[in-house]
């Protein structure tokens, strides 16, 4: 892991478009309160490549989440997927995604189409619920809609900078729906005990914000607080699984050359 009033803000962003850089990332999850006679452990990687005619994007979230207390421990096991391809122009997706609890789960593969106004279709292909779901006009794509933040937020009127900024995307990790997201700015995360890893890099050195993401859609699922930084990289975020609040931060960051397009 972002219609209507957002539409003005995004509409007067500064004529550069983001350069988000393609990179790997693995993340240190941990909980900070765990709930009692509860034991959590979980890790978190994303790739986002851009090649020649797109983006390439992909994700694993590992979670167990343990309870009980010695000799009556219930122990349950979650994975969740994603992998998809993004045009350049943010017209067209195709995408591979998978959410399993001990073994058993959904699988389902997919494309979206947007015309012109950014209205389409997703079709999406699964053993439980082959199903379309139509996209509403001023529908943005997960990476153009990474870009299209970051301009917003580099605005130099800072009355447009500050947000909040409102989107209509394509929630592709479990449910595979059409979503509204809300994003505004807020105070830096809570340091973490013992703190989080150090990272060095080049795409961390310059600008970056930290953001509250909700949806009225998707309520607990989409709620997160993550920092973004200017070169694309999301380095700490917070996201709810299973009524706990879990965080990740970036533990590990190899970065990946801008392939050299002819015309």
């Amino acid at each position: 892991m972002i219609a209507g009033s957002a539409a003005c803000v995004l509409a007067a962003v500064g004529a550069h478009a983001a350069d988000i850089q393609g990179h790997a990332a693995s993340y240190q999850v941990t909980v900070e309160k765990p709930p009692e006679n509860t034991k959590v452990t979980g890790q978190v990687s994303t790739t986002l490549s851009k090649a020649c005619d797109g983006w390439r994007y992909s994700s694993a979230l590992f979670y167990t989440i343990e309870r009980g207390t010695r000799g009556n421990v219930k122990s349950d096991s979650f994975q969740e997927g994603m992998k998809f391809t993004e045009a350049l122009g943010g017209t067209t997706l195709q995408y591979e995604g998978r959410y399993h609890v001990g073994g058993r789960g959904e699988e389902a593969s997919g494309a979206a189409t947007l015309g012109a106004d950014r209205s389409g279709i997703l079709d999406v292909k699964s053993d439980k619920l082959p199903r379309k779901v139509e996209l509403p006009a001023a529908t943005v794509l997960p990476i153009a809609l990474r870009g299209q933040l970051i301009d917003a937020l580099s605005n130099e009127d800072p009355a447009r900078a500050r947000g909040p900024f409102s989107f209509r995307t394509i929630e592709l990790g479990r449910f595979y729906v059409s979503i509204d997201l809300t994003l505004a700015r807020v105070a830096a995360l809570p340091a973490l005990k013992p703190p989080a890893p150090r990272v060095g890099s080049p795409l961390l050195q310059k600008r970056a914000w930290t953001l509250k993401q909700t949806s009225k859609t998707l309520t607990e699922w989409m709620e997160s607080t993550f920092e973004l930084h200017e070169s694309g990289v999301i380095t700490r975020f917070t996201f709810q699984r299973d009524g706990i609040v879990w965080r990740a931060d970036l533990k590990e960051l190899n970065t990946f050359a801008t392939p050299q397009c002819g015309g």
